[in-house]
């Protein structure tokens, strides 16, 4: 049965909100507090003033914002009661701080960033110098402690208050607040924002984003933003909300801006992919390859010219025949389009202290914290800017490639870092900025920070006890605040070609009918319609979308044969023979066609014309044997009992099939000779691994055929019991 909560969402959603209501009283009484039944009560007076003038037939413009707006209150006061419900003992890690807070005097986010005001002019070089240089050592772990404690306070308030507002904003406007410490207070109103609907903390992100001169700030804003309207898309009140993006439109590259972070969270549903090909395909393929390795380093006269074996034409032969070097092109391919694939990787390097805090998932990589100055000691500034100036980590990766480093031992990171002198790593700079255009830096920001996000939601130890918001793909197109910014022929076509060419085909269909219904008919549009419904099983519809484009190009061969295929999918095969047949006539010679027509042909009880067809590929591929099983099958079928048998021969003899046996049972029973139809149906068995039922179920799907060649079908059932009995 689902909770009060969930009937309240589905009444809300079949726009029955005098249900609502009611399921809502029941959720409130269970608190007894009766200022919230009073809010309740006020939300129902409004709705029901509502209802009274639209009973009068008058019209209203403002009608559904009053409406929307209603429903927003309804929201806030079920998140409200199952809030306080929860937090008397839930054991979650959000409540856990609540109750902390609580504990400690419950200051508010505008107390303790006072408090970081003044922690920071404490450790200033200001403050030590005129204190004589006896600033206390722990001063440090004690900032950091503070801005963990502000990242949970924002990230646990409900709702944000008005003073608390204007004190973050107050953080984001100061230059003398470390831009690390913003950037986190960006992740805590998006770790709030997927726990808890505040429309106070969206509105923080998206004034951010509008007045920030910093690229980090504004697109990490608008990434915290556009997540949060997915996640609540449902809840978004346009009144308060539109005039903000309006301005937003008018005044930033909004439009531009929204598209690449759209297109950053499709790229996020890849990572699994990215992940199973990892795990599943590369990494079993070159743990395959390790005794050729050792073999070959053992042997190989250049072992100490490590040059020579890179370059060696036998490494590579051996990467190319393993497949490995393709499956490498294809990860790399990837990773130049955004794909994230060093999340296995680092998978497991997130079991470091650092990562059990909650903030320090989001925390921006700096070389002054405290956990990475432990960690490096004498060779912080090698390895810090090493890896700070690295393009391809996102933040969490490069605290794990610390701790790390960190545990490898002396001498092996002395020999490593002999590497890198003063001279590289300024060219290793150099390098990272000149790979960066004003463009291409937002979508390095956008890519690295949903990087980091998706981290922990999908690593984080406690993560069952998060609202993951990648569970489910984020499609900002949901988003009706959105439709304008997404909905434009460009933006549509170039979402539509993402979700195709990852093989997202039931996403890609829909933007494709969008982008169709706003554009002249286009072949190609329809082609690839059709190519989606047929990846997603719904054959029928392939077709009917295949039909649109081959009226648009009648001359299309990818077309025909795709109409062809489905035809054939859905035994529809005089149709499959009609199409065959017109790319006959374009393509004599191509013997994959004249297959399916004799396929066709075949399954249209016309043997004899299917054997014509059979016998061209056979003379026209003497070196291949697709073409001897259907001979031997449609010889069988047609009588010529003596050239089927020379051909089920000649299978038998090379790398013969379960159903190859079956079929010379077959061929043996309709001459007569049971008892070698019988060995030969045991024949089939074994080579199915003793599957009898497999067998059974294949042999009753043949009994027609058995029959037509004048077996009696009384005999057939015998025979599966006799071949029972003797496997007894």
């Amino acid at each position: 049965m689902p909770d009060i909560p969930q009937k309240i969402e589905y009444y809300i959603g079949q726009r029955r909100l005098r249900d609502a209501f009611s399921e809502l009283r029941a959720f409130v009484s269970k608190l007894g507090d009766w200022h919230i039944t009073d809010e309740v009560d006020r939300v129902e007076q409004s709705y029901s003033m509502m209802l009274r003038y639209a009973s009068t037939g008058a019209d209203d413009p403002g009608r559904e914002d009053v409406y929307r707006s209603i429903i927003s209150e309804i929201y806030s006061i079920v998140d409200k009661v199952s809030r306080r419900l929860a937090q008397i003992k839930s054991p979650t890690l959000y409540f856990s701080s609540v109750r902390y807070e609580e504990s400690v005097g419950d200051a508010s986010v505008a107390e303790l960033i006072e408090d970081y005001r003044g922690k920071l002019m404490e450790n200033s070089i200001y403050s030590r110098v005129m204190s004589g240089g006896a600033g206390s050592s722990g001063s440090g772990l004690d900032k950091e402690g503070l801005e963990r404690r502000i990242f949970n306070k924002i990230w646990t308030s409900l709702p944000l208050l008005p003073g608390d507002m204007e004190s973050i904003s107050s953080v984001f406007s100061a230059e003398d607040m470390p831009v690390y410490f913003k950037e986190m207070l960006i992740s805590a109103l998006l770790l709030g924002l997927t726990e808890y609907y505040d429309e106070r903390k969206l509105l923080l992100l998206l004034d951010l984003y509008g007045t920030s001169s910093s690229q980090k700030l504004a697109v990490r804003a608008l990434c915290g933003a556009l997540m949060a309207m997915f996640v609540h898309r449902n809840r978004l009140n346009p009144a308060k909300l539109k005039p903000r993006i309006e301005i937003l439109r008018d005044t930033t590259n909004w439009h531009k801006d929204v598209k690449m972070v759209f297109l950053q969270f499709i790229r996020s549903r890849d990572t699994e992919k990215i992940n199973r090909k990892m795990q599943d395909e590369l990494l079993p393929e070159m743990m395959k390859l390790r005794p050729d390795i050792a073999k070959r380093m053992k042997n190989s006269d250049s072992f100490a010219d490590l040059g020579a074996l890179e370059e060696n034409p036998e490494w590579q032969e051996l990467l190319d025949k393993s497949g490995i070097t393709d499956k490498i092109k294809e990860l790399s391919k990837m990773q130049e389009e955004g794909g994230d694939v060093f999340m296995s990787t680092f998978a497991g390097l997130k079991g470091f202290p650092f990562f059990n805090e909650v903030a320090n998932w989001f925390l921006p990589f700096h070389t002054e914290h405290s956990s990475v100055v432990a960690s490096l000691g004498n060779d912080l500034s090698t390895i810090g800017t090493l890896v700070n100036t690295s393009p391809f980590l996102c933040d969490g990766d490069k605290y794990s490639v610390v701790f790390a480093v960190s545990t490898v031992p002396a001498a092996q990171r002395k020999l490593m870092l002999s590497q890198f002198d003063a001279q590289n790593l300024n060219e290793l700079e150099l390098r990272a900025a000149s790979m960066s255009t004003a463009d291409t830096e937002r979508d390095n920001i956008a890519n690295k920070y949903v990087q980091d996000v998706y981290r922990f939601f999908k690593l984080f130890r406690r993560r069952g006890e998060f609202k993951d918001p990648f569970v489910r793909p984020l499609n900002l197109l949901q988003v009706e605040l959105l439709e304008v910014d997404l909905t434009d022929n460009e933006t549509l076509s170039v979402v539509s070609e993402f979700y195709f060419n990852r093989g997202y085909y039931e996403d890609a269909l829909r933007v494709f009918k969008m982008l169709s219904e706003k554009m002249p008919p286009n072949a190609q549009v329809f082609q690839k319609m059709g190519y989606c419904c047929q990846q997603s099983g719904s054959i029928a519809s392939a077709v009917e979308y295949y039909g649109k484009a081959e009226l648009l190009n009648a001359e299309s061969l990818w077309t025909l044969k795709r109409m062809a295929a489905c035809y054939k999918m859905l035994d529809r095969q005089a149709d499959a023979l009609e199409y065959y047949k017109r790319i006959e006539a374009k393509k004599p010679d191509d013997l994959s066609v004249a297959l399916n027509i004799g396929h066709c042909l075949l399954e249209l009880d016309r043997p004899s014309e299917a054997l014509h067809y059979y016998f061209k590929v056979e003379f026209l591929d003497e070196k291949s044997t697709r073409a001897l099983r259907p001979i031997a099958w449609a010889s069988f079928v047609s009588g010529d009992y003596e050239q089927s048998r020379a051909y089920y021969e000649k299978i038998l003899s090379d790398s013969p099939m379960a159903s190859d046996y079956l079929n010379m049972g077959h061929l043996y029973l309709a001459s007569g000779d049971v008892k070698e139809a019988i060995n030969y149906y045991g024949l089939s068995i074994d080579n199915d691994n003793g599957d009898v039922e497999s067998f059974i179920k294949n042999f009753n799907s043949d009994a027609k055929y058995l029959v037509n060649s004048g077996v009696e079908e009384s005999l057939l059932p015998l025979v599966v019991d006799a071949i029972l009995y003797a496997r007894d």
